[in-house]
């Protein structure tokens, strides 16, 4: 089984509403696996949709055996800039109101910021040198690390355990027995909700242990549950 560390490092500035307060939309600190899985070409969706919902049953179903976990912020800034849509022009009566904002304001991320994710496959994955993210299709850079280092382990009940993973997961698509006991709720997480700093003291597993290094100093051990898939399906561990 395969491990990797994603780096995205932006080339452009990203925005997407997800949080919305009066005339400021605000981008959140992580981006969602779901929308990952997609810019990543693993799944895709219709072009033309006749019918505003989404399908993410059918279309995550084609992914495979490989699962990426949702990023989280690891560096970089916000900007906030201001639109401005208003017509200039005479008019002698109200025209017909679509429900556009006229004006207001958005607050993204600064090129190099950077967000990280880790992605588990049954076989070896060819990632893109660059995909598309937000609102406004951000040119993004993936910068991938292989573990030099994979292996099952079970319980996790050791002193280091008790504090919270550096990594972002979907309750949503962890299984029951998987899921940990204690973690940080991710506010404004759509479509599923997102946890952060999970803490699995105490829960069985089993959890795929993986070294990178970056040199002789830099040396960081992550520990994933197995027990998670896309919406709880074709979990890692059926691999």
């Amino acid at each position: 089984m395969e491990l990797y560390r994603c780096d995205l490092v932006l080339h452009d500035y990203l925005f997407f509403a997800t949080t919305e307060r009066g005339k400021v939309a605000e981008t959140g600190p992580f981006i969602h696996n779901y929308a990952l899985t997609y810019a990543l070409g693993w799944a895709t969706s219709p072009w033309r949709n006749e019918e505003q919902l989404p399908h993410y049953n059918e279309e995550l179903s084609q992914v495979g055996q490989r699962y990426a976990t949702p990023a989280r912020l690891v560096g970089g800034s916000y900007l906030v800039s201001q639109y401005n849509t208003m017509s200039e022009s005479y008019s002698l009566s109200k025209g017909r109101s679509i429900g556009y904002p006229d004006w207001g304001f958005i607050k993204g991320f600064r090129p190099g910021s950077i967000f990280r994710f880790y992605v588990i496959s049954s076989q070896p994955v060819e990632f893109p040198l660059f995909i598309r993210l937000g609102k406004f299709m951000a040119k993004t850079r993936i910068i991938v690390t292989r573990a030099n280092q994979v292996q099952r382990s079970t319980a996790l009940n050791s002193e280091a355990k008790r504090e919270g993973s550096p990594v972002l997961l979907n309750w949503t698509d962890l299984a029951p027995a998987g899921r940990p006991l204690v973690y940080d709720i991710v506010a404004s997480a759509l479509p599923t909700r997102l946890v952060d700093n999970p803490v699995f003291q105490g829960v069985i597993g089993p959890y795929l242990s993986a070294t990178f290094t970056r040199g002789e100093q830099d040396k960081i051990t992550i520990d994933l549950p197995l027990q998670m898939g896309y919406l709880g399906a074709n979990l890692c561990l059926s691999w």
